[in-house]
């Protein structure tokens, strides 16, 4: 289960620490153009996977049928051991207040205090955060390819987008609150019980519908993140051995944000290798 854990945050983190906010005109993934045995086809192709809320698909992608059936078992032995009674009293809590007729308005009371703290201190933690992540990704107006928008370029892209965007207005968080209790009464749980009985592909499918429903929250808050994973591209692929790197770029924020991607070829497959 940690493994299944560290691929699936290895996937959806590549992907989304670039799209925390925002997207402007993306482009399409056609999946059936792409190889999936070439560093930048499996690397299209988890995107594609993801746009479409298909985590079985995005692992696949990523692991042998030996490794799958690996974390397979692993998942299966994590599965005999009893949840954490704490753990399990918080989850039926959950599973309570998401089946209430008026949850989305208990659960907006809830943080309708901390949103209006966080709405009148936003532009200045805005501005702190621009500082602190440029002095991080580097500031410098150099793009990694033509396509490409500066670091500097893209952080002041990301909070002008926030602040003329106005993304925790009051409707935008209601809507998101609402799509994320539909998507908590969607996936059919009663208990605690139910979660711990699901075999891996259904746990795989409902972290697809969870992640689904998670992006439909974003969208509440003018946040399109499948828009922005199918305007993946890649670049400059350089392979040398079982060892490769590119530059992929994604459409948000109104500006073409970019990274170098190291992948690694294991088991004949092509994945995301975060290590070198």
């Amino acid at each position: 289960m940690n493994n299944l854990m560290r691929n699936t945050l290895l996937l959806l983190t590549t992907a989304l620490v670039m799209v925390a906010c925002g997207g402007d005109e993306p482009g399409q993934i056609d999946a059936s153009n792409i190889d999936k045995n070439t560093p930048d086809g499996a690397f299209l192709l988890t995107m594609h996977a993801l746009a479409d809320s298909d985590i079985k698909s995005a692992i696949q992608n990523s692991l042998s049928e030996d490794k799958y059936n690996e974390l397979v078992t692993e998942y299966e032995s994590q599965q005999k051991q009893p949840m954490d009674e704490q753990q399990k009293m918080q989850f039926n809590q959950a599973l309570q207040m998401i089946n209430q007729d008026n949850a989305e308005e208990q659960i907006y009371n809830l943080i309708a205090p901390q949103l209006t703290q966080v709405r009148a201190f936003m532009p200045m933690m805005l501005m702190g955060a621009k500082d602190q992540i440029s002095q991080q990704l580097g500031a410098d107006s150099t793009a990694l390819a033509p396509r490409c928008n500066s670091n500097s370029e893209v952080v002041d892209g990301t909070v002008t987008w926030i602040m003329d965007n106005d993304i925790l207005q009051e409707d935008k968080v209601k809507n998101s609150v609402a799509e994320l209790v539909a998507t908590g009464r969607d996936l059919n749980l009663s208990s605690a019980e139910d979660l711990q009985q699901l075999n891996f592909n259904e746990a795989l499918d409902m972290g697809g519908q969870v992640f689904a429903g998670f992006k439909n929250a974003l969208n509440a808050h003018g946040i399109d993140v499948n828009e922005i994973l199918r305007s993946a591209e890649v670049s400059d692929v350089n392979i040398n051995g079982d060892q490769a790197s590119m530059v992929a770029s994604f459409e948000v924020f109104g500006q073409t944000a970019c990274s170098t991607v190291n992948m690694k070829k294991r088991d004949d497959i092509w994945v995301i290798n975060p290590e070198a």
